[in-house]
Parts: structure tokens; C-alpha cells; sequence
């Protein structure tokens, strides 16, 4: 089930990442502090985007989260 980017920021936080906005046209991107390591997040209308299931596949086999450990605290 898709997210509200609102929800995928608040979840990450609570994972120890951080969500950037865009500077410019760019896509979001996710951070983790420690290493630098990002991903790119496609969402057009801020934190209201509904963000699909394939990015949030990929968000967390980036980051190396646990999907269904993450999707409950969505």
C-alpha cells in the first residue's frame, strides 16, 4: 500500500535517517548521518506525494531495513 511521504519521514527519523528536501527541481533524498549514504525519492507534491511500493522496497533494501518492521511504524 502506498505512503504519504509525511509518513515515510516520520518513519525514518524513528530509523535513524533524515529526509532532505529538494534544492531546485531535484528529487527528496533519505540520509543516513552516519555514513552519507542517500537515496532519491520522487515526490512532486511535497510531503503530501504518495510515494508507491517500489520505492519503498528499494528505500528500505538501501538502507538495510527490515520492510515489515518499517511499514508498521508508517
Amino acid at each position: 500500500m502506498p505512503a504519504r511521504l509525511a509518513d515515510i519521514e516520520r518513519a525514518a527519523r524513528q530509523s535513524g535517517l533524515e529526509i532532505l528536501k529538494p534544492k531546485g527541481k531535484h528529487a527528496w533524498k533519505a540520509r543516513r548521518p552516519s555514513d552519507g549514504k542517500t537515496y532519491g525519492i520522487p515526490s512532486h507534491n511535497g510531503l503530501k506525494t504518495e510515494i508507491t511500493e517500489v520505492y519503498i522496497r528499494a528505500f528500505c533494501r538501501c538502507f538495510d531495513l527490515d520492510e515489515t518492521q518499517f511499514r508498521k511504524l508508517l
